[in-house]
């Protein structure tokens, strides 16, 4: 969003990522950072991870992205560790019901491309981590991975279903232009910023 924009008074809806990690989330992060629109991915300035906040603060009834200041784009609600993982963009019900001015971005690619990034990424550490929390082999995770796609993209887009705040986007075959013109409205997208990140480097390599 510009400062004209907020300056003229308008409100100041958000932009949330709604699609799996390993679809792109750097690659939209850099791109609204480079737009002037402020961005937090994975976690904030402070180290603080965005998906550990986001049920905190649900736990504590609060809404799920206080606490983030100015910040207007959150684009990879996810964490994962030898013990636990969270798919924050699984609570898309209760970020909708806290937030129905933003903007829903399902971000997403083909789901066995998806799961082969997932499997690969972090030189295979991620994979590793997701079996020793859940308990299972590399093919069973994998396995969860396919249902978990389908689930979600079933439920977000009945859930969704002809809300204009809402936009599916294949990171391989849509035209960024299609989502910037829909942001227009409120937020100025440069997408001459537009690029592939992180496509063998560790989006979570932080997560332990």
């Amino acid at each position: 969003m510009t400062v004209e924009k907020l300056q003229s008074g308008q409100s100041d809806p958000k932009i949330i990522l709604i699609g799996l990690n390993r679809c792109a989330t750097t690659s939209f992060h850099k791109l609204f950072q480079n737009s002037g629109i402020p961005s937090v991915h994975w976690e904030d300035e402070q180290g603080l991870n965005l998906a550990h906040r986001m049920v905190t603060n649900i736990a504590m009834g609060r809404r799920p992205l206080d606490g983030f200041g100015a910040v207007r784009a959150f684009t990879d609600i996810a964490f994962v560790n030898s013990r636990f993982m969270l798919d924050g963009t699984r609570f898309f019900r209760e970020l909708h019901a806290a937030y129905p001015d933003a903007y829903f971005l399902l971000n997403t690619r083909n789901r066995d491309d998806w799961i082969a990034s997932r499997a690969n990424h972090s030189g295979g550490r991620y994979l590793e981590r997701c079996c020793k929390a859940n308990g299972q082999t590399a093919d069973e995770v994998k396995r969860g991975w396919a249902r978990m796609y389908d689930v979600h993209h079933s439920e977000v887009e009945a859930f969704f279903d002809d809300n204009p705040r809402f936009l599916r986007f294949d990171i391989d075959r849509d035209d960024p232009q299609s989502f910037a013109d829909w942001l227009s409205p409120d937020f100025d997208v440069n997408i001459a910023h537009w690029g592939h990140y992180n496509r063998g480097a560790s989006e979570c390599a932080r997560t332990g």
